[in-house]
């Protein structure tokens, strides 16, 4: 990753802008790497200020996926921290993000974030609908499409 994702520079303005990035040797640190559940190398784990990992990837990411994988997990830990506009923005990013593996599951905790600041369950299911539409093959799919039937049928 140091040689091809991480010096270019919409990786370095990402990192500079909204991270505390730091580069650990796992066998230097192994209880650090433990506790954030980095299992191989490459590894990036997106953590709270309280050290909860919000996302982890192993292995290399071209730039584009390197920057999905940021923005979400940004995503996550602003839904926790109940910065919701913030959340919808980055989960947004991630949906439009061209071919990103982890855009349905980025609109999943859209919804679910939609429906913790605004108590409406439908705004929830107004998310997971887009799920099935755009993705209707994937487990983020199969997952809500429960849900969203049980709606129909109501």
């Amino acid at each position: 990753m140091d040689a091809v994702t991480h010096p270019h520079d919409d990786v370095v303005q990402e990192l500079a802008q909204h991270f505390v990035a730091v580069k650990l040797e796992s066998g230097k640190h192994p209880e650090l790497t433990r506790r954030l559940g980095v299992r191989w190398l490459p590894g990036m784990a997106v953590v709270d200020t309280d050290e909860r990992a919000a996302n982890i990837q192993i292995g290399f990411l071209p730039v584009a996926d390197l920057l999905a994988e940021t923005a979400y997990g940004r995503a996550i830990v602003a839904m926790g921290a109940k910065r919701y506009d913030e959340a919808h923005a980055l989960f947004a990013q991630v949906v439009d993000t061209d071919g990103a593996e982890r855009a349905p599951e980025a609109a999943f905790w859209w919804g679910v974030s939609r429906y913790r600041q605004t108590k409406n369950f439908d705004m929830a299911r107004a998310e997971w609908a887009r799920i099935v539409e755009r993705w209707p093959r994937s487990q983020w799919a199969r997952k809500v499409g429960y849900t969203l039937e049980q709606t129909v049928a109501t």
